[in-house]
């Protein structure tokens, strides 16, 4: 049996928000890849429901990440280790991209996430590519001067530099967890929000269990998430409404797509864990 080292991440997505205006948690089934990207020409040969670049049930394209030209100028893979080196980051001796498929050719990625490994299996950088339902995007890329060595490996800090939500505003940090071992079992990414004061306001967090990505295992990830790209649109925009129900200030992005610092300041209610 030919070894597959890409995966279906198939789990929970959490999100949880305190602060001045909502206290509102949801949770709702995903489905994700874990694809290694030496692996794209052999899966393309090889599955009859993947396809790398061409129409199929379940596809990927480096055109719905950073690589915009049609067809891209460079794999992919290549293009990361240019980012990594401009970075002064590490080379990964391997490479996992954590990202939504397209399904029947549809795919939005609020963010996807590049993880560079050492030889030994070490969580040595992440790059998350953040898009917002505006057209915006923003790399992130953590290293080693991102790293929070108080919380142990795989946790990061980072500035907000994005506008993602019409309803979160005011300066901004980032604190990532990546609990995600090459090729593990399971996989799990937490992300928070936190205030210039200190409050954590917003927390997302996608845990499930990995499975070989075989022709198999996307049959039954078809029938269990028949809509799975739409459904990642639909619950955003769900949730906003609610959340303008509820009478949280609505703010849109400028055409820079950076965050917009000004009040209403969040003030926490409650921590979130």
């Amino acid at each position: 049996m030919v070894v597959t080292r890409s995966a279906l991440v198939q789990g929970t997505l959490v999100h949880a928000r305190r602060d001045a205006f909502a206290q509102r948690t949801f949770r709702y089934p995903l489905c994700m890849a874990s694809l290694d990207l030496d692996e794209l020409p052999e899966l393309h040969r090889r599955l009859r429901l993947f396809s790398h670049r061409r129409p199929n049930l379940w596809s990927f394209d480096e055109r719905d990440l950073g690589e915009r030209t049609a067809p891209p100028t460079r794999d992919l893979a290549g293009s990361l280790a240019d980012l990594r080196g401009a970075n002064g980051l590490p080379p990964a001796a391997h490479t996992r991209l954590v990202t939504n498929l397209r399904v029947f050719g549809y795919v939005f990625n609020p963010v996807s996430f590049a993880l560079g490994y050492a030889r030994d299996g070490e969580l040595t950088s992440v790059i998350a590519e953040v898009n917002n339902t505006y057209g915006g995007r923003r790399r992130y890329v953590l290293g080693p001067r991102e790293r929070v060595a108080s919380s142990g490996a795989g946790s990061y800090r980072c500035v907000r530099e994005l506008f993602v939500s019409p309803f979160l505003h005011g300066e901004a940090t980032y604190a990532w967890r990546f609990d995600v071992p090459l090729d593990g079992a399971r996989a799990a990414i937490t992300m928070h929000v936190d205030t210039a004061a200190g409050d954590r306001v917003f927390t997302a967090r996608f845990a499930g269990a990995c499975t070989p990505l075989r022709d198999r295992t996307l049959a039954l990830a078809a029938l269990r998430y028949p809509l799975a790209a739409a459904q990642v649109i639909g619950l955003i925009h769900l949730e906003a409404m609610k959340l303008r129900w509820l009478g949280a200030p609505y703010r849109r992005p400028g055409a820079d797509h950076r965050p917009i610092t000004s009040p209403p300041s969040l003030v926490s209610r409650a921590p979130l864990q």
